[in-house]
C-alpha cells in the first residue's frame, strides 16, 4: 500500500487513511499497539512527502478529527492518516456527532472532471525527466512549509508549573494522563503534553518545556518510535526517559506512576540513553 500511498502524493490528490494500528510485526495480533509510528510519520513509499498524521485519543475526538482530516486533506490537496490503536478503534463510549452541514457541490480547478469548453488537466505522478520532478517536489515542500506553520496541534494538562513532563498520544497520552493526575495528587509537579498532530509535530512547544523541566518521560505502546523526536526537541537540554510495552500490551496508570515516582526521587543524566535504561529495568520485570 506505501507505493499507492506515494502515488498519491505525487498526484497531488487528497486523500484520508485511517490506520489502526494492532500488534506485529508479521502476522501479529489484534491487540492494541502503536507501532506504525515510523512507518506512518517517518516512512511511506519513496520520494520526499510527508503526510499530516492525526492521533486521537478518544471515541470522540475520532469523530472531530475525522471531520478535520477532511477539511485537511482538501486544503492542501494533501494525505491525511488518522492513527489510532486497536483500543480506540474497538472502543465504546458517549460521543456526538458534528452538525450536520449542507453539502458543497464544488469543483477544484485541479478536478479532473471532463475538458468540455476549457483546456485539459492532467493529474499524474510520473515526471520522468529530473527537472520536472524537482520542480514537483519543490511544490510539495513549500505546501509543506504551510503546514508546519499553521497546523501544529496538541494537549498540555498541568504543565503551568510542572517539574516534570509525561510525552505520549493515543491511548498511551491517555492512560498517562490518569497516572500524571495520581502523581499531583501526591504534590509530584508533573504535567503532560498529548501530541495530536504527530506530523507536523510539536518540536517548539515541546523544546520550550525543556527550559522549564527536570525531566520528561516519553510513554508508547511500542519500543520508542516517537522517543526520537522527543529527543530532537530536547535537543539535550534536559534528561529524557522512556517506558514502553510491546505486541499489544497496554501500560497500566500505575506503571507510568511508578515511573514518574522513579524520575522524581533521581533524575537521569541528560547523556543517558534512554532505550538502554528502559530495557534493564524490562529485563528485572522479565526476572
Amino acid at each position: 500500500m506505501m507505493e499507492g500511498i506515494s502515488y498519491i502524493a505525487g498526484t497531488e490528490v487528497p486523500l484520508v487513511l485511517v490506520d489502526v494500528m494492532r500488534g506485529g510485526p508479521g502476522l501479529g495480533n489484534i491487540a492494541p499497539s502503536q507501532g506504525d509510528y515510523n512507518q506512518i510519520v517517518h516512512g511511506g513509499g519513496h520520494g520526499d512527502y510527508k503526510p499530516i498524521v492525526l492521533a486521537p485519543a478518544s471515541v470522540q475526538e475520532t469523530i472531530d478529527f475525522m471531520d478535520l482530516a477532511f477539511d485537511l486533506a482538501e486544503k492542501y490537496r494533501a494525505i491525511v492518516v488518522v492513527l489510532m490503536d486497536g483500543n480506540i478503534g474497538q472502543m465504546m463510549e458517549p460521543a456526538e456527532l458534528p452538525p450536520m452541514r449542507p453539502v458543497v457541490r464544488s469543483e477544484p480547478d485541479w478536478a479532473v472532471t471532463g475538458a468540455k469548453g476549457r483546456e485539459r488537466r492532467i493529474l499524474s505522478s510520473i515526471y520522468i525527466q529530473p527537472e520536472e520532478e524537482e520542480i514537483v517536489n519543490i511544490r510539495l515542500l513549500k505546501r509543506w512549509n504551510q503546514i508546519e506553520a499553521n497546523e501544529v496541534r496538541f494537549k498540555e494538562y498541568f504543565v503551568d508549573d510542572a517539574e516534570l513532563l509525561v510525552v505520549g498520544f493515543g491511548t498511551a497520552g491517555r492512560i498517562s494522563l490518569s497516572a500524571v493526575r495520581a502523581a499531583r495528587e501526591e504534590g509530584i509537579r508533573v504535567g503532560l503534553l498529548r501530541p495530536i498532530t504527530l506530523s507536523p509535530y510539536p518540536y517548539a512547544r515541546i523544546r520550550a518545556l525543556a527550559g522549564q523541566i527536570k525531566g520528561m518521560l516519553v510513554v508508547e505502546m511500542n519500543s520508542g518510535q516517537m522517543l526520537d523526536d522527543v529527543i530532537r526537541a530536547a535537543s539535550g537540554r534536559v534528561p529524557v526517559e522512556f517506558y514502553g510495552r510491546l505486541g499489544g500490551m497496554v501500560p497500566f496508570p500505575d506503571e507510568v506512576l511508578e515511573e514518574i515516582h522513579r524520575m522524581a526521587a533521581q533524575p537521569a543524566s541528560p547523556n543517558g540513553n534512554p532505550r538502554e535504561s528502559w530495557m534493564k529495568r524490562l529485563a528485572i520485570i522479565e526476572g
